[in-house]
Parts: structure tokens; sequence; C-alpha cells
């Protein structure tokens, strides 16, 4: 019998589907209400509405001047060819005819240019255009006479090309202060995320000067503002915001005297070389050691900054980079690191004084030669001098016054160890405080400036826990790369030796630290700010090339000082006597007055020479020189100016890097005329700096 229940008709289902409809239906039409009429926020139709678009006008940077005001990076115009884009698809052939007219005047091929102002996207790579796609593109910066005449003359046959007047930096004296001055380059992908206030059409300061006070010389950016289409394209001319120029760069440079220094520099190592030497490379310093200015930095070889504006080219890169260059882009006179030879000597000097190891009366042996450890070490053609007291050890220059002291004091702190205790390494400790180890905080990019280095046992055992395997994977091949036998020995005994004992630091390590060899390297600027500090009181200087900020009405936003980092606590007494113990007036008693000897200024000069070895070749020449010398209310031994030259490859510090600072020195004290600066005193009042208007080429 069939069930009833399930026969039983239930409640009807279509009109609640239409009620549900119906009303969701009602829904919408109130919502749309609401959103259309009744909203107070209601959006507006904008299919017919435009937007702004911004076109960056870079700012042109600051100047770079002189102590004096003079420019030593300015502001040149140029033409710079561009293509808008839009304009060239809109021709009938999309621009083709164009560029196959454009591309040879331009060097390049009509493929080339069409990706570089294609927009850039995941699906096109570079070469292409980074910009807004509405942007005219830039293609040729700086472009030949014959390109700018070309379009300018035959306009018709260039749509959608056009000429505008850019600013570019300029170096009007070449490669004058170029490794401190740097150069520009745009701005790429990495700058932009560091940096969001940058444009694409930016330059931004790669190196030097240009680099660590960009900020200041950048400006502000102006921009072509468009009206665009909600698809992107420019419906009216729109209006312009000026871009404001950067401020200008004060620096305590002087040109003329930075000029003479260069000029020095080439010179002696063309000498050096036309007499058989190898003569390399070299630097000059030259910096005002009562207030940290820099008034000159040289390094040879050298470059010319301008290849960098616009962008270098690959052929030019290549020159500069290859090995035969001897790379031009290192600084050496604050990125270099070289071993100073006999200069070191005032810093070994203040630590045997400051620790009552020697004293300023007392005689001491100077032999031809002295045993440390077995090792026979020599003076300078193993003069042999007897005993002398300090002063003449300092202008005598004997290495082997200075080995002795040094060993015992080895000697000591390992008496020392063996007892628990810890080394006082005094020589190492003193070589800190004068600024070895450290970058000098010049106010240049850090990876610009070497901070030099010294030996000690925790610095021993550290390179040797990280280089054993190494050094004993070199010991184990012999260096079979190396042609020459008897360099392949020598290296392959050195390897064996760091391999089993090169943790151990030595008496004669102690002993080459002494007189500024074996690990021990500073920079030249380096050795200026240590020699400045003898003269100043002292006082370990960071040192300035900027010297104030200047606005574009000529006012000083801010000046800027060097920092004193710390005071020595040498005696100022035994900085007086080293000092005196190398005045040029002691004649031939002190080695580096070789080439002053007989000068009108010779007894207001006083220097130190150095004559450092390298293993596999010549040695390098120094001389640290101070001047004019004069004495504060105390007495106390003060110089205007503290120079240093270095040459490597060039031979003694007299026959070098004397006579090159000689014709400085002489141009200082206005032998042949005029002092090169008035006074003979570096430059102590700001400049008038003007607003430059950009100088078309």
């Amino acid at each position: 019998m069939p069930d009833r229940r399930r026969l039983r008709p239930g409640p009807p289902r279509l009109p609640i589907v239409f009620t549900l409809v119906a009303s969701l239906f009602a829904t919408l039409l109130v919502r749309a209400l609401w959103v259309q009429v009744l909203d107070p926020h209601k959006p507006v139709q904008t299919a017919g509405l435009t937007h702004d678009g911004r076109i960056v006008l870079p700012a042109p940077r600051g100047l770079i001047v002189d102590a004096s005001g003079r420019p030593l990076v300015q502001n040149t115009s140029a033409q710079q060819i561009t293509i808008d884009r839009e304009q060239l698809l809109a021709q009938p052939d999309h621009g083709t005819a164009v560029l196959d007219r454009l591309a040879p005047l331009l060097g390049t091929t009509p493929a080339q240019l069409a990706r570089e102002i294609t927009p850039c996207s995941p699906k096109v790579a570079a070469p292409c255009w980074t910009g807004e796609p509405y942007a005219p593109v830039p293609v040729a910066t700086q472009a030949s006479t014959q390109a700018v005449l070309a379009i300018a003359e035959h306009r018709e046959d260039f749509p959608a090309v056009a000429l505008r007047t850019v600013t570019l930096p300029e170096y009007p004296y070449g490669t004058l202060a170029a490794h401190v001055l740097g150069y520009t380059g745009q701005v790429n992908a990495a700058d932009l995320k560091a940096d969001p206030a940058l444009a694409d059409a930016d330059q931004i300061g790669r190196t030097g000067l240009e680099a660590y006070y960009d900020s200041v010389l950048r400006g502000t950016d102006g921009a072509q503002v468009l009206p665009l289409s909600p698809q992107g394209y420019a419906t009216g001319p729109g209006y312009t915001v000026a871009p404001v120029q950067g401020d200008t760069l004060v620096t305590s440079i002087d040109l003329p005297l930075q000029q003479i220094a260069e000029q020095s520099l080439a010179q002696e190592i063309a000498a050096k070389r036309k007499a058989g030497k190898p003569a390399t490379s070299g630097a000059v310093v030259i910096m005002d050691p009562q207030s940290g200015r820099i008034l000159v930095i040289a390094s040879y070889p050298t470059y010319d900054p301008s290849l960098f504006v616009g962008g270098i080219s690959n052929a030019d890169y290549a020159k500069l980079t290859a090995p035969t260059a001897d790379d031009p882009l290192l600084s050496r006179a604050i990125a270099g690191q070289y071993a100073p030879g006999s200069t070191f000597k005032l810093i070994t000097s203040s630590s045997l004084l400051m620790h009552n190891e020697i004293n300023t009366t007392s005689r001491y042996p100077c032999p031809g030669s002295v045993s440390i450890d077995g090792r026979v070490k020599t003076n300078y053609d193993s003069e042999v001098l007897g005993n002398i007291n300090l002063e003449n050890a300092l202008g005598y220059s004997c290495d082997t016054f200075f080995y002795v002291p040094a060993a015992n004091e080895y000697y000591a702190d390992q008496r020392r160890i063996a007892a628990g205790q810890k080394p006082d390494e005094w020589l190492q400790q003193t070589a800190s405080l004068f600024g070895v180890g450290t970058a000098p905080g010049l106010d240049v990019p850090a990876g610009e400036q070497a901070s030099g280095s010294y030996a000690d046992r925790e610095i021993r055992q550290a390179r040797w826990d990280a280089m054993k395997s190494q050094y004993c994977a070199q010991a184990k091949s012999g260096y079979p790369d190396v042609a020459d036998p008897g360099q392949r020995a020598y290296l392959t005994l050195l390897a064996s030796q760091n391999c089993t004992d090169g943790w151990r630091y030595h008496a004669g390590d102690n002993a080459d630290m002494a007189i500024g060899q074996g690990e021990t390297t500073m920079s030249p600027l380096q050795l200026a700010i240590a020699y400045s500090a003898m003269v100043n009181g002292g006082r370990i200087l960071e040192p300035r090339l900027g010297w104030a900020v200047v606005d574009g009405a000529g006012r000083v936003v801010r000046t800027i000082d060097p920092v004193v980092r710390r005071t020595l606590p040498v005696p100022q007494a035994d900085l007086n006597f080293i000092a005196n113990s190398l005045n040029f007036g002691r004649g031939w008693a002190v080695s580096g007055a070789f080439a002053y000897i007989g000068s009108p200024y010779q007894s207001q000069i006083g220097g130190k020479t150095g004559t450092a070895e390298v293993v596999g070749k010549l040695d390098t020449s120094w001389l640290a020189t101070w001047g004019p010398i004069y004495h504060d209310g105390s007495g106390n031994v003060r110089a205007k100016f503290v120079m240093v030259g270095m040459i490597t490859q060039a031979g003694t510090g007299a026959t070098a890097a004397g006579p090159m600072l000689k014709r400085i020195w002489d141009a200082i004290m206005g032998v042949a005329g005029a002092p090169v600066l008035p006074g003979i005193a570096p430059p102590t009042k700001l400049p008038d700096v003007r607003p430059q208007v950009a100088v078309s080429r």
C-alpha cells in the first residue's frame, strides 16, 4: 500500500525564488541611489577628466670653489636631443624614417634608438626608458654640433625630435684635484630605492666631494606639469615649476698652490723615470696644522673627471682600469697605504720618551748593525755613528738606535705574558693614538680613505687563524704560476713559515715597526695629520676639505669645521724636542735638509725623510716637512703648514721627495717672486661667492 505522506505536495518554491531576486534587485537599486545621488562623497565620473603628469626638470648642481672663490667645478650648458615617443608613433610609418635619419647622427642604429625610447617593463629589458611613458626621452647629451645643426635646420625631417638646453658639471682645470673633487653619474635603480626623492633624470655624486656633499650640491628639481588624459596622453601645454640650483661648496683648497704641487709631483716623477727609476706613483698633501684644513691633495697618476659627465664610454673606462694604467682612479694621497719608513720615527720617539725607555740627554749606541732574534738588521749603508743622543739619531736617521729599545720593549712584554699579564705594546698603543689603523675621517666617502696598519700579537693571531689553511696550501704548491725562480722560492719559504708559525709576533717585528717597516703602513694624509699634531700642541685632527656652504644669494648657510679627535698624551716638551731636532737650520745633521742647504728660508723649515724598503721593488721616497716655524706664547714650536710628499720606487727621501717639496716651498716662501699665498699663511677669511650662470659651450 503506497505511503500517502510521500505524495503530499510541498509549499510552492517558485514564488520564493522570485521574492529573493526581487529583494536583491531592490537592494541594488537603493544602493545605487545612495551612491549616485544621496551620498555626499559620491564618486564623480572621470572618463572625460584629466589628471596631472610631471616631467622632472633636473636642478643644476651647485658649484665647488677654492678658498678664494675660484670655481673648481662649475656648470656649463649643453644641447640634449630628446624623442617624444607618442609623437613618433603617431607618424604614418610609426617613426621609422625619423629613426633612420637620426641614428647615423648619433653614431648608433635605428634599432638601438627604438629600444632606448621604449618604456621598461617585465617584458622589456634594458636598454629601455625608465622614466614616465609620456616624457620626452633623452637620447644624446652633449650632442655633437653636426647633429644639433642637422636637427635645427631641418626640423621637418625630425618630427617628435627636440633640442633642449641642459646644465652639466664642468671641470675648468681638467685633471686638477680630480681625486678629491670626484665625479657625478646618472641615478640607477639602487639609488632610487635608497632615496625616493631622486628622479630618473637626476645626477648624483659618485666619488669625492661630489658624493660626500651630494645633498648640498644637488639642489631642488623643478617640473613641467602636463594635463593627461585617462589614457596617459598629454592634452595641453601645462605649466612649469623652475628648478633651484644647489648650494655652493667652498673648499679650503688653494687653486694656485694645488697647481704648483701637481706640477712639481709630475716633474719629479718624470725626472726619476729619465734617470732609470720606475717612479710609478706619488702624492703631496698640504694642510694647515692649526685648523686642520686641507690646502692641497695631489695624486699621480690621475684622471679627467669630465670623462664621467653624461656617462663614461666603455672605451674610456677600459683605459682607466687597464693594468697598464696603474689605477689612476685611486688617490695615493688618501687611499694609498705605504710603509712610511723613517718618517714613522716621530711616533717611535714619542712612545720611547713618553714611556721613559730613553731620554733626550743620554747617548745610546748607533752601530752599523744589530742582531735581533738571530737576524742581522743594519743601518742605511751600514753607517756607524757610535754613541749618539736622540737629537742626532733623528737627524741622521739611525735605524739601529731605535731597533734596540723596540726589541727590549718586546722582551719585557713577553715576560709579562709569561707571568699571566697582558702585554703593554706601547709602540702599538702610541701608533694608534697618532691615528694609525683608523681612517682619518676626511670629508670624502669612507671607502676612499685608508686606515693604515700595524702588527701586534692579537692581529697576528687573528690573521693566522683565518689564513692558516691558505698558507699551508701555498707552501705545498710552491707558487707554480710565478715565473721568477728566486721570487718563487722566497714566496714558498714565506708561506711555509706562515703555515707553522704565522701566529707568532717576534722581537724583529717590533724593531721593524720602530722604523716604519714590516706591516706598518700609512697614507700620506695620515702622516700629515701625525706631523700636524707635533706642531699644534698634540691635537689629532679630523681634517676637512669643505669650508662652508653658501646659498644662491651668497649667504653662508653653515661653516664646516675640522674635529679634534683626541689630544696626545705626549708631553709638549718632547714634541718640541723632536721638532727642534729636525730643523733644517741644523744643516747636514738633518738628512732631509739635503735639498734645502743654502735656501733663504732653511732655518724656517723642518723635516724628516723616509726611505721605505718594499720587497721586489725600489724604495719609496718620503719627506714630511713643516714651516714656516714660529713659537707660541709659551715658546712651543708651531708651524703654518705641514707638507708631506711621497714617490714610490724613486729612491731615498732626500733625493726624490726632497727636491719635489722644495719647489713647492719656494713658491710658498716667495723665492722667485711674490708668495703664492699672501702673508705666507693659510687663508682665514671666506671668499665672497656669487651664483654662477651656466656658460654655453
